[in-house]
This record gives structure tokens, C-alpha cells and sequence, in this order.
């Protein structure tokens, strides 16, 4: 009902206020996961406090990706920063912080539905290696929506288009599921989303490429990036049991 709901108001709103509409969106799993949570007895933000060195990793790791790769093409000429760096002043700091607010209310929605509810259901049954592949799913087919609702995306390259966002969501689902498991709280996966959004789309960021599908927020060059880092909570997850335990609940 939610998503449903959801769809008729966002497809209206990307006419007039896309920014608007995809923030709308992003909470369409978050509000299906508050509605559904009552049923499945999921504690959607988790029983434990998350610990210290998991929010720093939550920084640290989407920092890092996004540092080197969008740091790598800037340096090598490919792209140029949308603004001078010079130039920030008080009134960019005030964008800049009220950029990374607009990304944490916005991931908090995502994180909600997806790491949430779905992946905590999922786990019940499922190890962390089918468990990544059966929660990537939905989210990959939710942001395809996005995407051609968007109208983002080029006819010549879209195949590749459509395999690059795979490959990003899927390097992003791995860890953001692995966070969500190992500390049983929401808040590791919420602030990872909203530093990896706010630092592929805030105003600082390269500008837009004639080649989307590699360089762009959404490109294979980020997408590598979390890829190569997600092959360390895999082999975690295959090594102990993510899952919670009996009578622990999430």
C-alpha cells in the first residue's frame, strides 16, 4: 500500500520538483518497513547500541572509495569539481551541511525498509552470502524504477548504465547488510548511505561526465571501489553466524 501510494505521489512530484520526488521516494521502503514491522516483530533500529569503531568505519570506508576514486579522476584531468574550492565560504559550509542532512534523512528511509525489516527477516533463514544476492534484489529493481522515472539515463549506453548501478548496489548491499548483522543496530548501514550519497552528490562533486556509466556518482569507477572493500565482510560472514541468535531478537 505503501509503495503503491509512494509511486503515484513521486511520479507526479519528478515533474516539477525531482529533488523533492526522490527524497519521497527513498522513504517509500522506510514507510513500508514502519507499517510492516508491527507484524513481524523486526525492531527496525536494532537491540544494541552500535559500537564506536563500527560508525567510524561507516565514515571511514565510503570516505575512503569515494576519495580515491573521485580524487584519481580529478587528478588525471577526466573531471573537474562542479565548484572552486576557493570559493567556500560561510554560505557553502551552511549548503554543504544542510547537503549532508538532506542525505542522512534520506538514507534513514532507504536503511529502514532494506537493512531495517528485509535484511533481519531474511537472515532469520538465510546465510550472509544468499542473503546479500535475495536483499540486492528489490533494491536494484526499486532504484531501476528511480531511474527511468528520472528519465537519467542514455538510450546508446543504458545496458551499461543498468549493469554499472547493479554492480554499485550490489557492492553497497554486501556491506550495508554485513553493518546492519554484525552490530545489530541501524545506525552503521544509515550513516554509510548518507556519507556515500552526500559525497557522490553534494554540491563539491565532480561534474558531470560525458561518460556517466564510468566517472559519474553511479559509475563503474565507484562501483570497483566497493566491490574490491565488500570481499572482507563476505569472507566475515561465511566465518561466524550473522544472524541473531535464538531469543535475542533484532
Amino acid at each position: 500500500m505503501a509503495a503503491l501510494t509512494g509511486l503515484s505521489v513521486v511520479t507526479g512530484l519528478f515533474r516539477f520538483y525531482p529533488a523533492v520526488a526522490l527524497f519521497a521516494a527513498m522513504w517509500i521502503p522506510g514507510i513500508a518497513g514502519i507499517l510492516a514491522a508491527r507484524y513481524s516483530k523486526v525492531r527496525l533500529l536494532g537491540t544494541k547500541r552500535a559500537q564506536i569503531r563500527f560508525l567510524a568505519l561507516a565514515v571511514i570506508a565510503p570516505v575512503g572509495v569515494c576519495g580515491i576514486i573521485l580524487g584519481a579522476l580529478w587528478l588525471s584531468g577526466l573531471e573537474t569539481l562542479q565548484i572552486d574550492l576557493r570559493e567556500i565560504g560561510g554560505g557553502s559550509i551552511l549548503l554543504l551541511a544542510f547537503g549532508f542532512l538532506f542525505s542522512f534523512l534520506g538514507a534513514l528511509g532507504e536503511e529502514i525498509g532494506w537493512r531495517g525489516l528485509l535484511a533481519p527477516l531474511l537472515a532469520r533463514r538465510l546465510g550472509l552470502t544468499v542473503l546479500v544476492w535475495c536483499s540486492w534484489l528489490p533494491w536494484f529493481l526499486f532504484y531501476l524504477w528511480l531511474f527511468f522515472l528520472a528519465g537519467s539515463y542514455s538510450k546508446p549506453a543504458f545496458g551499461v548504465q543498468v549493469l554499472t548501478i547493479g554492480t554499485l548496489l550490489f557492492g553497497l548491499n554486501v556491506l550495508l547488510v554485513w553493518l546492519r548483522m554484525r552490530t545489530r543496530s541501524l545506525w552503521p548501514p544509515v550513516l554509510f548511505h548518507a556519507v556515500h550519497n552526500f559525497l557522490v552528490f553534494n554540491p563539491v562533486a565532480l561534474a558531470q561526465s560525458h561518460r556517466p556509466w564510468l566517472t559519474g556518482g553511479l559509475g563503474l569507477g565507484i562501483a570497483c571501489g566497493y566491490l574490491a572493500i565488500c570481499i572482507a565482510p563476505l569472507w566475515d560472514g561465511s566465518r561466524q553466524r550473522l544472524a541473531p541468535q535464538s531469543g535475542d531478537g533484532v
